[in-house]
């Protein structure tokens, strides 16, 4: 795939454009500015990995400027009803407005035109959290779930310990080459490595 990295900075997650036949972004941060200048035209679908806000405080502008269908886990989808639960609280930001047009579960596929994602669900972060996964180029998109290094999400913020070892240990035995997390850097080696050593961390953390 064609992904490009619209990094977050500080506190903002990254947003990644996949530059497929259907142009998508996968998740979209808080600045809309930022994120529109690096995605140029024609976007036709925002995934979403999680509800919290700063993965989508930007939604309801780059969906006016540019009319993207949006996509999330129905779990989540609930979650930005609440201030709280989408932690816009912690930004001392209000909720975000906007429609999410799909609405996803696990086992759903995105079809990208020219490429599939399939849609894993990993609760532990959210309740609603996905990992997308490319089973044709082993490529991971993987929000909160992992980052690199070995690192994973918090639980502390509406999410949960044994989910979050449950879904890292269903990751860990997936044959993966590069991994798109949700902050940090992209891990394009030893990516397998890396998702095993979340799964222990997590697993020696909490258990």
């Amino acid at each position: 795939m064609r992904v490009k990295n619209i990094g977050g900075f500080s506190y903002d997650s990254n947003a990644y454009l996949i530059d497929a036949k259907r142009k998508t972004l996968v998740d979209a941060g808080m600045d809309a500015s930022r994120v529109l200048k690096g995605i140029g035209d024609g976007l036709e679908l925002i995934v979403l990995t999680h509800c919290h806000y700063d993965h989508v405080g930007a939604v309801p502008d780059i969906v006016r400027e540019t009319g993207a269908k949006v996509a999330m886990h129905g779990k989540d989808v609930l979650l930005l009803r609440s201030d709280r639960a989408c932690v816009a609280s912690m930004f001392n930001a209000p909720r975000p407005e906007f429609k999410v047009d799909i609405v996803l579960k696990d086992g759903d596929t995105i079809d990208l035109g020219d490429s599939f994602l399939a849609v894993i669900h990993t609760p532990g972060h959210t309740p609603g959290s996905i990992c997308l996964y490319n089973e044709e180029t082993k490529e991971m998109f993987t929000g909160d779930t992992v980052f690199e290094g070995g690192g994973f999400g918090r639980t502390d913020l509406g999410g949960d310990e044994g989910q979050m070892v449950a879904s890292l240990q269903k990751l860990a035995k997936m044959d993966v080459s590069i991994l798109y997390p949700g902050h940090g850097g992209i891990v394009a080696n030893r990516a397998k490595e890396s998702l095993l050593a979340s799964y222990n961390n997590a697993r020696h953390m909490f258990f």
